[in-house]
């Protein structure tokens, strides 16, 4: 950018002009910073609401070595509310599938729903295997955030 030196009095360029730099520091934004952690009253009928027209199936691998860990960061890469008290692992699950539900507002005002099915892959895997159902009222917004897991 370029200095300039103003007379405060008259608002008038005085003096030499010359050219400065400032650096800016990185700055990561995600398509989980578009979206409102809201809460659903019932997920199960607002998922049925919502409807499948534009829902969205993934299925990926993540690499966690526990179940918990796996949620946490799923929540995460969302932005996503987690709702029914499916946000944590219960204690004794024994490594069965852990269901995960999950609702949020979208910058553009979609209410989006997600499903996801979190499972270590094997007794003693370091691999989770997560598949996911995101529903919305705008396709582009549901394949937006699926794609939010990386």
């Amino acid at each position: 950018f370029t200095v300039v030196q103003v007379d405060p009095a008259t608002g008038e360029e005085e003096g030499d002009t010359f050219e400065e730099e400032y650096p800016l520091e990185d700055l990561e934004i995600a398509t989980s910073d578009f979206m409102a952690k809201v809460p659903v009253p019932d997920f199960r009928k607002s998922w049925e609401n919502v409807g499948n027209a534009n829902e969205v199936l993934e299925k990926f691998a993540l690499q966690f070595k526990r179940l918990e860990d796996a949620v946490v960061a799923v929540v995460d890469f969302l932005g996503m509310q987690p709702c029914d008290g499916t946000g944590s692992v219960k204690p004794n699950a024994g490594g069965k599938p852990h269901m995960l539900h999950m609702s949020g507002v979208f910058v553009s005002g979609q209410q989006v729903l997600a499903r996801a099915q979190v499972a270590m892959q094997g007794e003693n895997s370091s691999n989770v295997i997560l598949k996911i159902a995101v529903r919305s009222d705008d396709g582009a917004v549901s394949r937006m955030v699926a794609d939010c897991i990386r």
